[in-house]
């Protein structure tokens, strides 16, 4: 009689991979805890390494946060500047819940905490998380804050309406439309404030450059970085040096089914000029009919088949003209010579361009699913080798770990009694 237990049979073998996958577990979850404490609130970033040049301040939610995730600072740093760019910030309503797990302040409550840093021109890219109500208060309140702190000149990025962009905001108050919608009220702004409010129309120069973005068309990848510091340092030069950079009217919003107004109704027109039948007629409601249309135009000048209406369309009926070359420039990466001087504060995240920084959560989260498949995998190790050590028993009884002394001895003395017997 067998008296060894069988390894794939030990409790006590069983309870200890247990005890140790709890374990692993327990200390990923501390991992995950402790980052999310460790998370600070408006993780503002200031550099002053550039000697006497000018000071700046640039203000936005996550799709300039991509800068500050990066660590890569690129071309802006020809300025003094400071950066506050936080994860679903909103202009002037309460901003949610953020991808860093707080609640960040408002673009409004940011600027008045850096009261007497915001410099010579403020830069603002903000607005995919708004509501489509609160823009006019937005861009009214963004203003006079910034005038009110004495800054000379307020430059705000076009929000991103290519055919790459499906964007909203996490309670869906926002999307493409409200971007189009956006869009109009600050070039229409601009054109009021007698050349206070600047439009740097971010829209418009990266149309075309998927690289730049990741999926959802509007949060940067590292090449989205070097781009929109370029883009920025550049056009900030620009306004320093007393020109007007806003467009004279807001970048195409592609139309596709479900759009609705005075553009779909513009289009309509177009293509009843041209000689194209649109059932309805100009009635500012873009249906199938009008997707229809729009192919057979589309079709018949040489255009991508697609059925709505992009900018290379919108100019060939002559519903668009942005006047400018609309190819975005490749954008210079600045190799840094030195390490940049930051100053001190509570709130400052020290700039660091050799490392990309990831937020500790994400990390601690990787460090979690890593530990459960070691977990996982080891636990398949020792399974799978119980299972050979059993195969092994069977075919070679006689030598089976499994078997005990005396079942070694009883085998001994039975092939002794069967030599004796012959």
């Amino acid at each position: 009689m067998m008296t060894g237990i069988s390894r794939s049979r030990d409790p006590g073998r069983r309870t200890r991979w247990s005890r140790t996958a709890i374990a692993t577990v327990a200390v990923a979850a501390a991992l995950v805890s402790a980052g999310a404490s460790a998370v600070r609130a408006d993780q503002t970033v200031r550099f002053d390494g550039a000697g006497d040049a000018p000071r700046i301040s640039l203000v936005g939610d996550s799709t300039l946060t991509g800068v500050r995730w990066y660590a890569d600072y690129g071309d802006l740093r020809q300025f003094n500047f400071v950066l506050s760019a936080e994860s679903c910030r909103r202009t002037v309503e309460l901003s949610c819940i953020s991808r860093e797990g707080y609640r960040s302040a408002n673009v409004i409550s940011a600027m008045r905490t850096l009261d007497g840093e915001l410099g010579d021109v403020l830069v603002v890219m903000s607005g995919y998380n708004d509501p489509v109500f609160s823009i006019d208060e937005a861009i009214t309140a963004v203003v006079d804050e910034a005038r009110g702190q004495g800054v000379d000149a307020v430059v705000w990025m076009t929000l991103r309406t290519s055919d790459d962009v499906n964007y909203s905001d996490p309670q869906e108050q926002s999307s493409i439309n409200t971007f189009r919608e956006y869009n109009d009220q600050l070039v229409a702004a601009a054109g009021a404030s007698e050349g206070y409010l600047q439009i740097a129309d971010w829209a418009t120069y990266s149309n075309g450059a998927s690289a730049w973005f990741e999926t959802d068309g509007v949060h940067l990848t590292p090449q989205g970085v070097d781009a929109v510091t370029a883009f920025i340092a550049g056009t900030v030069q620009r306004v320093l040096a007393g020109e007007d950079v806003s467009p004279a009217e807001a970048p195409w919003t592609v139309l596709v089914p479900g759009a609705e107004g005075e553009s779909v109704s513009a289009v309509q027109q177009g293509l009843v000029d041209a000689g194209v039948d649109v059932p309805g007629g100009a009635d500012g409601v873009y249906g199938n009919d009008t997707m229809s249309a729009v192919a057979e135009y589309q079709r018949a000048n040489d255009l991508q088949v697609t059925g709505a209406v992009d900018v290379a369309t919108a100019r060939s009926l002559g519903v668009y003209d942005d006047a400018g070359d609309q190819t975005p420039a490749t954008p210079a990466t600045t190799v840094p010579t030195s390490a940049p001087s930051v100053a001190s504060g509570e709130q400052t995240e020290p700039i660091d361009d050799d490392t990309r920084r990831w937020p500790f959560w994400l990390v601690a989260t990787a460090a979690v699913v890593a530990a459960l498949a070691a977990a996982v995998v080891g636990r398949h190790r020792y399974v799978v080798a119980q299972r050979s050590a059993r195969r092994w028993a069977r075919v070679h009884p006689a030598t089976s770990p499994g078997r005990s002394v005396a079942d070694l001895r009883r085998a001994a003395e039975s092939a002794e009694s069967v030599d004796a017997q012959h």
